[in-house]
């Protein structure tokens, strides 16, 4: 698995007690250390690599915004109806790219060098949401083998790698790591409830619903070819 760990981290209370305090610039330096790969792996998947190179879509999005815009985070924390951060990146990373066609049209006063705005994606979300729940599955993952690492029982998170991740039936697993076959799937089972446990509080941070969350925390078990089911 290809997993990204930065975006999912990025928290909306601290942004708003950040913002709430003043500290917008705090507030700024924490989105754009981890929006700025995931913003990246949308731009170079996207028809956006067709205007420029990712870097300099995204480097100018996050300058022209952060810099440039002190109340861009306020306006997100404000916009009814409530958006998710990333849309909310993406849109504005979308309109930054239109803004720079239409820059390049009036400087060199020939429109037919730059790709037509209408071209442009208006809302291709898959490879940033694959990007962002990626990094949401490895943040838990990470911090479920690490609980399991302290309690001395390492062997319980590899069963579950190996069977849901790797596909490996437990017979198989047996002769592996040692653990009985009719108790590895209750083991497993405990080791999937502790899973979505920490998934469910990394994305309590963007999404307050509990419906909207139980959806998300599904997509990034089940949807995202990491089928979790036991």
């Amino acid at each position: 698995m290809a997993l990204l760990d930065n975006f999912p981290s990025t928290h909306r209370t601290y942004i708003e007690e950040s913002i709430a305090q003043g500290d917008h610039s705090g507030a700024a330096r924490h989105v754009m250390e981890r929006a700025y790969e995931p913003l990246l792996v949308y731009a170079r998947q996207s028809s956006l690599r067709g205007i420029a190179p990712a870097e300099d879509l995204v480097n100018g999005f996050l300058a022209s915004r952060f810099a440039q815009r002190g109340d861009y985070l306020a306006r997100w924390l404000a916009a009814h109806p409530r958006v998710s951060l990333r849309r909310w990146l993406v849109n504005g990373l979308l309109l930054s790219a239109h803004e720079r066609i239409a820059e390049e049209r009036r400087a060199r006063r020939a429109p037919e060098i730059a790709q037509p705005t209408g071209q442009v994606e208006p809302a291709p979300w898959r490879a940033l949401e694959i990007a962002w729940r990626d990094g949401v599955l490895q943040a838990a993952c990470d911090r479920v083998s690490e609980q399991y690492a302290r309690e001395g029982r390492p062997e319980a998170w590899r069963l579950f790698t190996r069977h849901i991740l790797d596909g490996r039936p437990y017979p198989e697993l047996e002769r592996e790591l040692g653990i009985s076959a009719l108790s590895a799937p209750s083991m497993t089972r405990t080791v999937l409830r502790r899973l979505r446990a920490e998934i469910d509080a990394i994305l309590a941070e963007e999404f307050p619903d509990p419906t909207e969350r139980a959806r998300e925390l599904d997509a990034i078990l089940f949807d995202n070819g990491h089928d979790a089911r036991e």
